[in-house]
């Protein structure tokens, strides 16, 4: 009898056939976290309390780099999801 795996079938030796490897999953796409995100928004709007002049500038620039990360993060679940489906 050969080492190779397999089985008797009818009174016959019969070798399984050698299992098709997997594809490599590709890990997804890192995206910022959005509490991550949303923690670090007042950190510049506590320092704008303390500069009156600046604070309205600074509040705004917070806000839209907050809104553009929580974009990103959401459109980067999106396209993963997307991706999943396709391969599905």
């Amino acid at each position: 009898m050969s080492e190779a795996k397999g089985h008797f079938e009818r009174g016959r030796w019969v070798v399984d056939p050698v299992p098709a490897p997997e594809p490599a999953k590709e890990p997804a796409p890192k995206t910022p976290i959005v509490e991550e995100r949303t923690q670090e928004a007042p950190q510049p709007v506590q320092k704008a309390g303390s500069h009156p002049p600046d604070a309205h500038e600074q509040i705004e620039l917070a806000a839209r780099k907050a809104g553009e990360n929580l974009e990103r993060a959401i459109n980067a679940w999106a396209e993963s999801a997307r991706q999943g489906l396709q391969k599905g």
